[in-house]
């Protein structure tokens, strides 16, 4: 998929039951963009990132604990020991309740990475 459009194909796709012209005009620079960007690609680095923590709201764990108790994941019985090296799963998930002032719809966005490698979003 194209990562450069997806907030913008997102937002049109809101409009799909019933488009005005303003609608068809955004489409139109939508395809405009990718005829001027036709090789557009994500390059990776293989650094590892840092993370700053201080960035997100600091929730007291004794809040989770209220809702939730003293609950802990569940593992097989015969569950084999795990081989290899650990692998690291960050997930980034972010969302606009009502946003749209017109439609009060809301847009939500997801990004999984793997190995600091994304592969959904």
């Amino acid at each position: 998929g194209r990562v450069d459009i997806y907030y913008e194909v997102a937002v049109l796709s809101h409009y799909l039951a019933s488009p005005r012209e303003g609608h068809l005009e955004a489409a139109y620079h939508v395809f405009a963009y990718l005829k001027s960007h036709p090789k557009f690609s994500i390059v990776f680095d293989p650094k590892d990132t840092t993370l700053d923590e201080g960035a997100f709201a600091n929730v007291d764990i004794n809040e989770w604990k209220e809702f939730y108790g003293d609950v802990a994941e569940e593992l097989p019985s015969r569950m084999p020991e795990p081989l290899g090296n650990a692998v690291d799963i960050t997930c980034f998930v972010d969302a606009n309740h009502a946003g749209n002032v017109v439609t009060r719809r809301s847009h939500t966005g997801i990004l999984i990475y793997v190995q600091n490698a994304p592969v959904l979003w």
